[in-house]
């Protein structure tokens, strides 16, 4: 069992559960393609009583502030967090989105819209492919079609989130 880490604050102490649950995390959004620190970043913002800012969470993590800034920028790009206020001097804290299904969506809609439309614009490029080409190629154009469904079907459903 790890010992438990300490905050800024001298009076609290992060628990080993919370460690934990931040491996967690940042391996769970490592393999959605993310880096571990977004996913420890967010476990602790998520699960912070209060706005946490830069700084703090660079000492809950121990990790650089050139990590933290790049980190912190791509969350906000997605919408996985948010700027809570600017304290004096320009301190900004921040918190986790709460709405979990309008983060997720938001992923899927900014990523893998993407892959869906490569992929369709691909498949429509060996629909285009005559008879002769298709079957010199040892290829089905009943199962192009059936690719080139699924990624309208993708594509729609991804919209109507």
């Amino acid at each position: 069992m790890l010992p438990p880490r300490t905050s800024k604050n001298k009076n609290k102490f992060l628990p080993p559960a919370l460690t934990e649950l931040e491996k967690v995390v940042g391996d769970f959004m490592e393999y959605w393609g993310f880096k571990n620190i977004h996913g420890r970043i967010w476990t602790h913002l998520y699960t912070a009583a209060n706005p946490l800012d830069s700084l703090e969470l660079m000492k809950r993590l121990n990790v650089s502030k050139g990590l933290m800034s790049l980190a912190l920028r791509d969350l906000l790009h997605y919408d996985v967090i948010k700027e809570d206020h600017i304290a004096k001097y320009g301190t900004v804290f921040y918190v986790a989105n709460p709405d979990l299904f309008a983060v997720i969506t938001n992923v899927l809609r900014q990523r893998e819209s993407k892959m869906l439309l490569q992929a369709h614009k691909s498949t429509v490029a060996l629909k285009k492919m005559n008879k002769t080409q298709i079957e010199a190629a040892g290829l089905s154009a009943e199962r192009i079609q059936s690719v080139l469904d699924l990624t309208e079907s993708a594509q729609l459903l991804l919209k109507t989130f």
